[in-house]
């Protein structure tokens, strides 16, 4: 089984980075191939809506989008972490999943694959509050992109570099991460 870990936090070894490193390692032990794609460290540039996506078999654009295609493509499972600033993802996370619109625009996936969304937040009540991403990410992971099972994890009271394994509300996402990423 294949997993990628895609990681759209500025800071690789903040709360998002630390929670996918965690999650990637259970892969790797559990013997999955992993990949890790750091956005932070690749050039991905802003999607400019041309034609191409609908006509051509390749995106217009010369950057590490056409590896991320290739590892997606490739994949079995897909993980998309991002801290949320100012009510949504990073906005490293949106060009990203933006630029997915050419996997969606000809049907470039192929079925049962499944995929996640992370999010950390600052706040405490933050799984209420930005309950919405839920359904932006199920839309375009499942509808738009045609995932066939998709799950969102929001992540609450994660201020600061905190401890992943003194903090209640990580460790209760890891738990149903780890569930969903590796099922029996």
């Amino acid at each position: 089984m294949k997993i990628v870990f895609v990681n759209g936090s500025p800071r690789p070894d903040g709360n998002t980075g630390s929670i996918l490193k965690v999650l990637a390692k259970m892969a790797k032990e559990r013997g999955m191939e992993v990949t890790y794609f750091e956005i932070l460290d690749k050039n991905v540039q802003d999607c400019d809506g041309c034609y191409r996506c609908d006509t051509e078999d390749r995106c217009s654009k010369d950057d590490d989008m056409t590896d991320a295609y290739a590892l997606i493509q490739s994949s079995d499972l897909l993980v998309i972490g991002s801290p949320i600033y100012m009510g949504v993802e990073t906005g490293m996370t949106k060009c990203f999943v933006d630029r997915l619109y050419y996997l969606m625009a000809q049907k470039r996936l192929g079925p049962g694959k499944r995929a996640a969304a992370l999010f950390t937040c600052g706040l405490t009540e933050g799984h209420m509050v930005y309950g919405y991403m839920h359904g932006r990410y199920d839309k375009l992971l499942r509808h738009d992109l045609g995932f066939a099972e998709v799950r969102t994890f929001i992540v609450p009271g994660m201020k600061n570099q905190v401890d992943l394994e003194g903090n209640y509300y990580a460790q209760e996402t890891l738990k149903e991460m780890e569930k969903f990423l590796f099922p029996e």
